[in-house]
């Protein structure tokens, strides 16, 4: 009821669905297959042949009837449990492909629509989760989002648009709905005794984020369509629609400027000015009757009652109503409790559940005299009930669980956090508002950058070992003309996160009363205190010495990118350069602190040494190492040497930004120009390595994957078809990928003879 779903949906659904048997049959390619699912907010999950649907969900805005049927749905199909989202949805899990377009149509029974929840499209707008039900809002703009909602679906190029477009509305400077961090963003105001907004415009998150920039000081709320079809117009028609990494709003703005910008957006709001569009109309609804009853039953326990109350309950401007926040580990919600409160909520009118940007449930217009049935029926839907509030509303994306982008396990990570939180004996009810996110890659789906204390998985090395490790963000500060993102420090491995959290809490509580806020405080002695705490975890135990550290929270398999018994070395070898490179890329969208220039110069340095065969022992080598066999071998230019030394002797780097940055391109371009061989432009016959070959037999039995495939690779290229190499490999992962991905390249492995804890391979090079 919040949104109306255009008429021509279910006709759509009977299109993807003859979509979904083509792609069964094989007469449909996956990639064209994709692209006909996104949009419809259909992604496979990372288990192959699963998928999640993701339901539109204005504001987060559904009816407990709604609710009843989303559970139910997810029931039905066998999923879970209902997920929230950080953008105000919900997303049923572990479907089928069968089972994707019936769950769509049931969905559309109950006035409910996955179109737009993925691909190019408009997507789900967003409202500050307490619009209405707020004392200190300028005024609700929840009609206006959905008003809004209803018009931009209903027109047929909102599904086709260079890459996403996110709009959200916030109820006052706040910024309660982070209207600064979308690619269009309204904060209510009101000048001269006019209802309007100001209007933010080419923000967003991802792997480069950047903050909003004000487009209007003030538009009146009539103006509200105009301004956002005007920017969807500049948008479809100037957007970058070949290179999907640089498609979103912002890079528009970086690419031509602020006046050409400008510009382009008065233009295209003259344009559609001239053909009289309706005015928008914020959508009203009528209140409901609500029953004068008196509650069925006492608090069993008043101490827990009386806790439960002060952290999550929030009296309304309306006499005798409350907002309660129903927190959901992860953002998951039990199938059969959804039901029961659905069951709850419906005698109280539609208007009682919005979804929230920490991954919980906002109930709102609850009678203050039903606190104790809400009690009783929600105390045990989650453990977060009986916690602090800093608790419930940590965020944590989903990570390598189900997204093919994931790198680290942000939801194990993050429990096992909470867990050491909760059992610290930290006040952390006197920090109630501490933002605490944690994404599993430098796409920010869990807003590392929108944090007080935000964390971002990636990988750290030790030797030629990965290990899971989050770089650390902190100081992020919300608010509409204020707004920044968070700064960056240097990574902590994930197997630590624990510690250096609490210890981060422990020192915050120590001090906040000397700061406004945790940004004044990372302004001041914090970012000195954060740099101590991650220094206290900077050293990794080998592997042979502690192997907890190379396993990722809630994983039971040690974290690599090689394949496991599939001989996939080459891919474990480019994947070890694409996590530097990505990690590089997600630096230079950060502002230029020491700390992310010198992390920038390693990565950049590190990148391709595994090409030349080099496995550096620490830091300093990694810059040694790239200086002789790329700087001084002239694969690099050597305007480039001066930075690196500087890197390399701890020196400031401030002067060298650019040329930090340019180094990347370079590294990039060199990367993407080496052959199957590992050779670059320019190289021919083998490849100069650490340790020269001396005879036609090499013991890699100590070398880790994918290293070992490495030598092994440069070795056949100092003997002629025809002859044979033995090698020695460790028992486990090298064994199992090495002699298949040798194979894969055309030579043949003649034997495999374990031997004690080693194996001998020999190769026929061919």
């Amino acid at each position: 009821m919040f949104y109306q779903i255009p008429d021509n949906l279910a006709a759509e659904l009977a299109e993807l669905e003859s979509h979904v048997e083509r792609f069964r049959a094989g007469e449909l390619d996956a990639a064209s297959f994709k692209a006909r699912r996104v949009p419809f907010g259909c992604y496979e999950q990372r288990r192959d042949d699963t998928y999640m649907v993701r339901i539109r969900a204005t504001g987060g805005a559904v009816t407990p009837a709604q609710l009843r049927a989303i559970g139910e749905i997810s029931e039905r199909y066998r999923s879970p449990s209902i997920h929230v989202t950080t953008r105000q949805e919900f997303q049923i899990h572990d479907l089928d492909l069968e089972s994707v377009v019936p769950a769509m149509r049931d969905l559309l029974a109950a006035g409910l629509s996955t179109r737009g929840g993925g691909g190019n499209t408009v997507r789900n707008i967003m409202i500050s989760p307490g619009a209405g039900v707020e004392a200190d809002e300028v005024f609700d703009p929840s009609g206006h989002a959905f008003a809004l909602t209803d018009r931009l679906i209903a027109e047929g190029d909102s599904w086709n648009l260079p890459r996403k477009l996110k709009i959200a509305f916030s109820n006052s400077d706040a910024d309660t709905a982070y209207a600064e961090f979308n690619d269009l963003g309204f904060v209510a105001r009101i000048e001269n005794g006019v209802r309007g907004f100001r209007v933010f415009v080419a923000g967003g998150l991802g792997t480069k984020p950047e903050v909003g920039h004000l487009l209007h000081e003030f538009v009146p709320e009539t103006d509200v369509y105009l301004v956002a079809a005007a920017v969807k117009r500049l948008f479809d028609k100037n957007g970058n629609r070949k290179n999907r990494n640089a498609a979103r709003l912002r890079f528009l703005w970086r690419k031509i400027g602020a006046e050409a910008f400008r510009a382009l957006y008065e233009a295209e709001r003259a344009a559609l000015a001239a053909g009289n569009p309706p005015p928008l109309v914020a959508k009203t609804f009528p209140e409901s009757a609500r029953p004068a009853v008196a509650a069925a039953c006492d608090p069993d326990d008043a101490e827990a009652f009386g806790l439960w109350r002060r952290r999550y309950v929030q009296p309304q401007p309306q006499p005798g109503l409350v907002s309660v926040v129903l927190p959901a580990s992860l953002g998951n919600l039990g199938n059969a409790d959804m039901v029961r409160l659905a069951g709850f909520l419906e005698s109280l009118g539609p208007h009682t559940v919005r979804a929230t940007f920490g991954q919980n449930l906002r109930l709102r217009n609850i009678p203050e005299s039903l606190l104790p049935d809400l009690w009783a029926l929600v105390r045990g839907f989650d453990p977060l009930a009986s916690r602090p509030r800093t608790l419930a509303d940590a965020i944590a994306c989903t990570g390598a669980d189900t997204c093919k982008l994931g790198m680290c396990r942000p939801k194990g990570a993050l429990a096992a956090i909470t867990g050491a939180l909760a059992k610290s004996g930290l006040g952390l009810d006197e920090i109630p508002g501490f933002r605490l996110n944690v994404s599993g890659c430098p796409n920010t789906c869990g807003q590392h950058m929108l944090a007080d204390l935000g964390l971002f998985g990636g990988a750290g090395r030790k030797g030629q070992r990965l290990y899971p490790a989050y770089m650390v963000v902190a100081g992020a500060e919300i608010g509409a003309g204020r707004a920044r993102l968070a700064r960056s420090f240097a990574r902590v491995p994930a197997r630590d996160l624990p510690k250096f959290v609490v210890d981060v809490a422990r020192t915050w509580l120590a001090k906040r009363g000397a700061y406004a806020s945790f940004a004044d405080y990372v302004d001041g002695a914090g970012a000195d205190d954060i740099r101590a705490a991650v220094a206290r975890f900077a050293d990794v135990p080998a592997f042979e010495d502690d192997k907890n550290y190379y396993y990722d929270w809630g994983d039971d398999e040690v974290f690599s990118f090689v394949g496991r018994g599939s001989g996939e070395c080459s891919a474990g070898l480019f994947d070890l350069i694409d996590v530097d490179l990505k990690g590089a890329r997600a630096l230079v969208a950060l502002p230029p602190e020491q700390e992310t220039l010198r992390e920038l110069a390693l990565r950049c340095a590190r990148a391709l040494l595994i090409s030349r065969g080099v496995e550096p022992a620490d830091d300093g080598e990694v810059f040694a190492y790239f200086t002789k066999h790329f700087i001084s071998a002239g694969l690099i230019p050597e305007r480039f040497r001066a930075a690196v030394v500087a890197a390399q002797k701890g020196a400031p780097l401030g002067e060298h930004h650019g040329d930090l940055v340019a180094l990347l391109r370079v590294v990039e371009e060199l990367y993407d120009n080496m052959d199957a061989s590992l050779r670059f432009p320019g190289e021919s016959g083998a490849v100069a390595f650490a340790v020269p070959v001396a005879a036609l037999e090499r013991d890699y039995s100590t070398v880790a994957c994918p290293l070992n495939f490495v030598k092994v690779k440069f070795d056949l290229e100092t003997i002629r078809a025809g002859e044979t190499l033995k090698v020695i490999l460790g028992d486990g992962e090298p064994i199992r990928n090495v002699p298949p991905s040798i194979a894969s390249e055309g030579h043949k492995v003649l034997s495999q003879t374990r031997t004690g804890d080693v194996w001998e391979v020999l190769i026929e090079k061919v």
